[in-house]
This record gives structure tokens, sequence and C-alpha cells, in this order.
């Protein structure tokens, strides 16, 4: 089991833009591009050209019209078990209320001879090894844990068998208690504190677990003292996996008590393949139990990928929005998803954490907008031009306090450290719940072949935004409109053409592999129609270039 050995070493070290550009100055030269267009065929004769989407018109004016509308929006339908990392701590944001974090975890024992533990046993220490992967801003508040012991495997043997399926799979939600679920115990069996509030920076690290009584008799029963396998080395054989996890069915570890202090505490996500437990002790000599004959160790894995059994493990994450104090709050009432009624908003966020998104859709503005550039040009020129082909898109969505210019910027201190506080990049998916990315969003694609997308979703940290790339996304559903256009009629209403457009709403969550990322990022939404408008604001605002095609 070669990740026991390096578990073991660790326990003992304890220019697209510029295209854009150039299409939308274009007109300040003086080429003649109606050069040679007598021997192009009528029906391929083409003219490029170039829109903005938002609160402003390419002049400057303020444009009221809505193209997108934004709506919070947060499921309990994502998955949160065999994640690989476990996440654990409290954490207090004045925006988003309280987090708190922990998780259930199956362990693997490392192999052992016959009489390992020798005659009567001692405990010395007990320590938990912690791999930290990633963590948010506090890394020196210091928080207490409470592991408990996971006392029953119902909620695996008594899962149903889904359609299709011959066997119970392993697949966890958000919605998932295991204490509800009566199959952790009542009692605690080890408590510690992570991180020791002195240090910042954590990665890999251990600290010692104090046991209480019933930790005691548990560590009694890892080491064959009482308990159903008393004497019986024989669950320690790596035959044996399918009888330990029905023994010793798992850990729960979660923090002791929520964070109380606003704009602290942390949520640190654990890489379980590197982390795990361990106990040290001494047993005695068979003839003089007073005299110590040897000292012992043992570790024992979260995640072993060499196994079959042992590696179930599940996140429990629990939000509390009402905890939160700042202007820039909201009812989660108006996000969750089993309200069909949710309000509009034009501040948005994007949360970690199984947190709140937002729900993005295009409004018949934006395709009649379109439609009417294609009518525009065949007025003016005679052209008789029957489609548009997209051949760039480019969304922006502004922070908080960002402008278009950003030479307007009055709080740049604020901006940076909004930034710095935010997801690097945002992924855009027109099904959240499944994680199913827009065309231009392949990100399992962008994985596999270590390629980069045309997508983007990065922050701008010139302009305060982040950009993405949705050509193929508005192709798409220019292409859907128009079939509904040609299908039901121009004029047919906009509720029957708008069902057919099929991808119309999209979801701007975290990136695909960010999901439980602790950071998040407020932003501004759809143009407000209420008259409150100015030049100050900066909702959402797409750019378009396009070739007219006949």
């Amino acid at each position: 089991m070669k990740r026991f050995n390096n578990f073991r070493r660790l326990l003992r070290a304890a220019a697209v833009v510029t295209a854009v550009a150039a299409m939308t100055f274009a007109g300040c030269t003086k080429v003649d591009d109606t050069l040679g267009s007598n021997l192009v065929p009528d029906n391929q004769q083409m003219k490029a050209g170039y829109q903005t989407f938002g609160a402003l018109t390419l002049t400057g004016d303020l444009n009221p019209r809505r193209y997108v509308e934004t709506r919070l929006y947060q499921t309990d339908s994502l998955i949160t078990s065999n994640l690989t990392y476990g996440y654990m701590g409290s954490m207090l944001s004045d925006t988003f209320g309280l987090r708190t974090a922990g998780f259930l975890t199956q362990y693997v024992p490392y192999e052992i001879d016959s009489g390992y533990f020798g005659f009567r046993p001692i405990l010395d220490s007990a320590i938990i090894l912690l791999s930290i992967s990633s963590y948010g801003s506090d890394t020196l508040t210091s928080q207490e844990y409470n592991v408990y012991e996971v006392v029953s495997n119902k909620y695996l043997t008594e899962k149903p068998v889904e359609s299709g399926k011959s066997e119970r799979d392993t697949t966890f939600y958000l919605n998932f208690d295991p204490v509800k679920a009566g199959v952790v115990g009542d009692d605690v069996l080890f408590t510690f504190t992570f991180p020791d509030g002195k240090t910042t920076g954590p990665a890999t690290t251990y600290t010692t677990m104090k046991p209480t009584p019933k930790g005691r008799e548990f560590i009694n029963r890892l080491m064959l003292q009482e308990g159903t396998y008393k004497g019986d080395y024989s669950i320690y054989s790596l035959d044996s996996l399918e009888q330990w996890v029905a023994e010793f069915k798992g850990l729960y570890i979660v923090p002791a008590v929520d964070q109380t202090t606003p704009n602290k505490g942390n949520i640190y996500a654990t890489s379980l393949d590197a982390s795990g437990f361990a106990i040290y002790g001494r047993n005695r000599l068979e003839s003089d139990p007073t005299l110590i004959a040897d000292t012992i160790s043992i570790p024992y894995i979260f995640y072993d990928s060499s196994v079959d059994y042992g590696n179930v493990s599940v996140n429990t994450i629990r939000h509390d929005y009402s905890k939160a104090t700042s202007p820039q709050r909201f009812d989660i009432a108006d996000a969750v998803e089993t309200n069909e009624n949710r309000p509009l908003s034009k501040q948005v966020y994007v949360e970690g954490m199984g947190g709140v998104v937002t729900e993005m859709t295009f409004t018949e503005e934006f395709f009649r907008q379109l439609a009417q550039i294609i009518k525009d040009e065949n007025a003016a020129s005679a052209k008789e031009f029957n489609t548009l082909a997209i051949n760039q898109a480019r969304m922006s969505v502004y922070f908080a306090g960002s402008n278009y210019d950003w030479q307007n910027l009055t709080d740049v201190k604020h901006m940076i450290e909004q930034m710095d506080a935010s997801q690097s990049r945002l992924g855009l998916y027109t099904n959240y719940k499944k994680l199913s990315g827009i065309t231009d969003y392949a990100y399992a694609y962008e994985k596999t072949y270590s390629t980069t997308l045309t997508y983007g979703g990065y922050i701008n940290r010139s302009r305060g935004c982040y950009v993405m790339d949705i050509t193929g996304h508005v192709q798409s559903m220019w292409n859907y409109y128009q079939e509904a256009v040609k299908e039901l009629g121009e004029n047919a209403p906009w509720e029957e053409i708008a069902e057919r457009i099929k991808t119309r709403t999209m979801y701007m969550g975290p990136e695909a592999y960010g999901l439980y990322t602790q950071n998040y990022s407020v932003m501004q939404g759809m143009t407000p129609s209420d008259g409150s408008l100015t030049k100050e604001d900066a909702p959402i605002k797409i750019d378009i270039a396009y070739t007219l095609v006949k």
C-alpha cells in the first residue's frame, strides 16, 4: 500500500479582444469595403458588424433596455459525497451569514501482524493528520472540533437501488444530514483544536486529539482489547475490509460550536487520501505487567484508492443566512429552487459551499434587438440579409461599485479588496444541478486535454469584472429563436417563442472543479427598470461581433 508509506512518512514528519476592437473601429478607416463586391455571388454577400447590449450605447447614451433578467438560485441537489475532500470549519460572513461544514468518513487501517498490540496496551496519544489543500482568508482564528463515531451503515445498506442499477450507490446531496439519519452516535469520542491560532497558511499538519471516556473505549476496540473482535487480528487483514467497515463504520468530524464573531472563522478542505488519524501507545510484559515491553503505533487513512472498501465520505454543509448583517444581505427564501416565484434581483451573488448562485434569463428584448440589426441593415442597404452569424459574444459581469469605464472607478482600494475575496473564475451552466456547462464552457474537455478554453470566465482586474466568451451559447439561442419565428411567425406571443429557446436560461456559479470554494462574489446583475439607472451603474453587458449573411 504505497499510499500508506507516504502517509506514515507524514506521520513521522508530523488575442480575441484585439480582433473585436478592430471590428469596432473599422468604420474610422477610409477603406472602400465595396471594392470587388460585384464579383461575389449575391447569396454569399456578407457584412460584419458590432453591437453592445448593456446600459450604455456605443455613443455613451443611457440604455434602459433589459437584455437579461437575473434572479438568485439555491439548490440542495448538489453532490457532497466522495469528493476526495472533507470540509470542516465554521465562518460568519456579514453578507452570507453562517456557514458550518463537517464530514463523515470511513477509514482504512494499516495491515498489522497477529499479536501486534501485545499484552494490555496503554494509550499514550491519538492524533489527527490533516492535509489541507485550500482554505479562506482567516487562518488565525482557532476552532474546536468534535469527533463522533458512525454507529450505523443504514445510510448505505438501506438506500434504495436506483432504477436501471443493480447496486446501491454512495451518492449523497446537500440535504443529507447523518445526525438526522440516525447514523452518528450521541457521544463525543475526541476533541481537537485546529488551527492553533498562532501560524498562518496550514498545509499538512497534525494535532493531538483529546479522548473522552467513550473515546478510550473506542481505542480499546481498535486495539482489540474489547468488543466483537477482541483478540481477533483477522479484522486487520486487507482481505477483511468488508468486515472492517461493518464493525468500524466511520467517523464524523464537525465544529463543536458555530462561529459567532462576524467575519471570523474559516472552512478548510482536507485531502482525504493524505489525511487520517493514528494511535500511539505501549504494551506490557505479560510476565510483569508493571514493565513496558514495546511501543506501538498504527495509522488509519480516510481514503485509499487501492482498496474496494472503506472509501465513502459525505460532506455536510449548513447555512444560516439570517446571521448576515451587511446591507448586501438577502432573504434566502427568494433564492431556494422550491420557490416558483423567485423575484428579480439587480444585485447578484455566486457563493461556493452549496450556497446561492445566479440565474440569468435572456429576455425578449435581446432577441428582438438582434433581429432588428438585420432589419435596419436591410432597410439601409436593400441587401436582404436573412440572418446573422455570431463571430464573438463576450459577456462582462461587473463587481458591485465597478464601472464600464475603468477610468471612472472611484474606490479602487475597495474594488481590489472585492476581487481578492472573490472566486478567480466562474462557470456558466444550462443545468446547475447536473453541472451541464454551456457550449463554450466545456470544462471536462479543458481538463482532460490540458487546454485553455476561449470561454475564460476569469476576473479582469483592470476592468473590475468577470469576462466570459459565450459565442456558441448565443449562436445556439439565436438559432432556436429563428426556428421558432419561422414556424410560429414573428408576431406570435413571446411566451410561445420563448418556450422554443431551450437554452435561454443559464446559471452563473463557481467553476466546475471548485464548487465548494470558500470564496464568494458579489456583482451587478440586470439593468434596473425603476428609473434609477445612471452612468455610474454597470449592469451585465454583452458585446457581440457578428456577420450578416444572405
